[in-house]
């Protein structure tokens, strides 16, 4: 099954297997309640754990597994990404995931300036990085995203004058 980023582990917290997690997910009760089964990505080799616990805790999550209640267990897992099954269930009409926009063309007044590459993941809003002639940042805001099309793969946006090098 299709797996999508749930959050980054930025730390341990105590001694009992707890972990930080920056979410990057809108699923939060659904992907970490008891039992679910999340994924690290530790360098390459998917992991799969079960949820033991989680709470909220100074704008993070910390979140225990199951076998995995000692710091010296987990301590490795610091940096690392975490996923979780893709699950359509969850999504409302017109809604998708933020990885689906990875290698959607984007044009700007029709116009085609790249393939989205990656979405950098910020507090405020996000960042679509779109790769053609050059590496643009686009924010993923109103003002610049007019449109998006996931079944066709396409984004269309309106930058200003001088967002990028035209020529």
């Amino acid at each position: 099954m299709e797996k999508v980023i749930v959050g980054q582990i930025i730390n341990t917290h105590g001694i009992k297997g707890e972990l930080k997690v920056k979410s990057s997910t809108d699923f939060v009760e659904e992907r970490f309640q008891k039992n679910a089964h999340l994924y690290i990505d530790n360098h390459g080799e998917m992991v799969d754990m079960t949820v033991s616990s989680y709470r909220f805790h100074k704008g993070h999550i910390l979140v225990s597994f199951q076998g995995y209640q000692d710091i010296n267990l987990v301590e490795k897992y610091k940096g690392c990404m975490l996923y979780a099954d893709k699950n359509l269930d969850l999504l409302e009409e017109d809604e998708y995931y933020v990885g689906d926009l990875i290698g959607c063309e984007v044009y700007n007044n029709d116009v085609l300036i790249g393939k989205v590459k990656d979405v950098q993941l910020y507090d405020h809003h996000d960042i679509l990085v779109v790769q053609g002639r050059q590496k643009i940042m686009i924010p993923y805001v109103d003002a610049f995203v007019k449109d998006v099309d996931i079944d066709i793969r396409r984004i269309d946006v309106s930058l200003i004058e001088g967002f990028y090098d035209e020529d």
